[in-house]
């Protein structure tokens, strides 16, 4: 992990051109102030910038002095919301406002009902598209864990990182007097990876989240779904895993053991009344 003083006051460099932006909302729990992320991620190539879901309007601030203080002089190329909820692509008219020239790509196949200004701006990718950005490229891949059906995941073969939208909420405290259904994290952890939390990071408290943010996963036994990410993460040689909500995941096995412990627990604990789905599960699959 890079040292703190490669560091911007509102992005963290990850690797050597990406940087994790956002920020998190606040809610207050019995034992006191917590937080959960909505995190957005900014990968630099030689010859286009590519930032990986928009972030929530809550932090549009934040998110655009986050892309000007790494970018510079630089243009904000892509956005790529990996699907269209607020929270992954609520900043997307702020962000053409400040990049007039920003291209909105992804599964957008719906975009233009909610920004129809923006509909010459939209540039659909699918699953097996490459974006090439420079020195690397952003790999869409479909999203085997997934909230809406037109979700996608997208791989960066610089650092080798995998962005995975709502998977891999890999939440490290839980409270069951919280009425509330986002992972969440202490005060003073917004930016700590999943090595620097070190104990935290339990099966328990993921299948917490997990169970109530991914409502379905109560009904549904993703262990094949998961046997395609473990394939994923192998071909790929991930390293790094950055989910939207959630702490960026550095030690990737402990990841995959805790993200497919916390659902085998939360299907364990349902009625489970139905099937197995073979591959890509969520909400409309």
């Amino acid at each position: 992990m890079p040292h703190d003083e490669q560091q911007h006051e509102d992005a963290r460099r990850l690797a050597d051109g990406v940087w994790w932006l956002g920020g998190c909302l606040r809610a207050t729990a019995a034992s006191g102030p917590v937080h959960y992320h909505v995190s957005t991620y900014l990968v630099v190539g030689e010859t286009h910038a590519v930032l990986i879901d928009s972030g929530d309007p809550a932090h549009e601030a934040a998110v655009l002095r986050g892309v000007a203080e790494v970018l510079g002089e630089r243009q904000l190329d892509y956005v790529l919301p990996t699907h269209p909820e607020i929270p992954h692509a609520g900043n997307i008219p702020a962000l053409v406002a400040a990049y007039p020239g920003l291209r909105i790509v992804g599964d957008v196949r719906d975009y233009h009902l909610y920004w129809p200004h923006l509909a010459d701006r939209l540039e659909p990718l699918a699953p097996g598209d490459v974006l090439d950005i420079g020195g690397r490229s952003i790999e869409v891949h479909a999203a085997h864990i997934r909230d809406l059906h037109n979700t996608l995941w997208a791989f960066d073969t610089g650092s080798r990182m995998l962005f995975v939208s709502d998977g891999f909420a890999f939440i490290h405290e839980f409270d069951e007097g919280l009425d509330d259904d986002e992972p969440i994290h202490r005060e003073g952890q917004c930016r700590l990876t999943s090595r620097e939390l070190g104990d935290a990071v339990t099966v328990e408290a993921a299948a917490y989240g997990a169970g109530r943010s991914l409502y379905w996963t109560r009904f549904v036994d993703v262990s094949a779904a998961f046997e395609v990410i473990e394939r994923l993460l192998d071909e790929r040689d991930v390293r790094l895993i950055g989910p939207a909500h959630g702490a960026v995941i550095d030690d990737v096995a402990q990841g995959l053991r805790v993200a497919l412990g916390a659902h085998r627990k939360v299907f364990g604990e349902s009625s489970g009344l139905m099937a197995p789905l073979k591959e890509g599960v969520g909400r409309g699959a």
